[in-house]
């Protein structure tokens, strides 16, 4: 008897320099900037495992309403040797994004591992899904990078939380946040030219703030401050 099992899983790794590993298939990188003005980004994927996998690739929208079919990638589906690396191709297919600010789409790539042909044992086989953050990056930022402006997101204290404002158009993935160096729990990505509160640890009422922002490699930055 054979059992077949498909589990989906999304896995997003925050290591600079290193990819993203999932069931013998290596995604070259952790997340994905678009410049405006490029004709194509690319990103490779490599099967490490001794056993071929049908790869499946796909952008989600992000922060622009009904933006499905603002990327294209290729190919979109394709079988992946064992021991055997391909380059997935993404295009830019419409042009309506905001200039003064980046914005997020979701690059997702599905791992299937081909079925075993010995039929006398049993099998797990499981589909994973990497799913990765891709900035469109508009020529008005292409010069900096958000490690260069986070020191210019300000800080308040409101009642039990604290309000983070950032005036760039660039999206603040957190690493971590601080206060009295206690975690802040769940640290969600800051918007550009928005704001968001987050609940202060159980018995800080004040102090400072620390945080750090992941890169445009993956990696994490240094600490900022900034004094409640």
């Amino acid at each position: 008897m054979r059992i077949f099992t498909s589990l989906a899983l999304t896995m997003i790794l925050a290591q600079c320099g290193m990819a993203t590993a999932n069931a013998g298939v290596l995604i070259g990188g952790s997340r994905l900037i678009y410049p405006q003005g490029k004709k194509e980004i690319n990103i490779t994927v490599e099967n490490k495992d001794s056993t071929p996998y049908l790869i499946k690739s796909f952008i989600e929208k992000g922060s622009i309403e009904g933006s499905e079919n603002y990327f294209m990638v290729t190919p979109p589906l394709f079988r992946l040797d064992a021991q055997q690396k391909s380059v997935l191709r993404i295009f830019k297919t419409i042009d309506n994004m905001p200039v003064d600010r980046e914005s997020v789409f979701y690059f997702n790539v599905t791992s299937i591992p081909s079925a075993q042909a010995d039929s006398d044992k049993n099998t797990l086989q499981i589909a994973v899904r990497n799913r990765m953050k891709l900035f469109y990056r508009p020529k008005a930022l292409v010069d900096d990078i958000p490690e260069s402006v986070t020191n210019k997101l300000t800080w308040q204290r409101i009642g039990n939380k604290i309000k983070a404002s950032n005036p760039t158009g660039y999206y603040m993935n957190f690493s971590f946040i601080k206060v009295n160096n206690i975690n802040v729990k769940e640290p969600v990505l800051l918007a550009p030219f928005a704001s968001n509160e987050y609940s202060l640890p159980t018995g800080v009422t004040g102090g400072t703030v620390t945080w750090a922002i992941i890169n445009d490699q993956g990696g994490i930055g240094p600490e900022h401050k900034y004094s409640l």
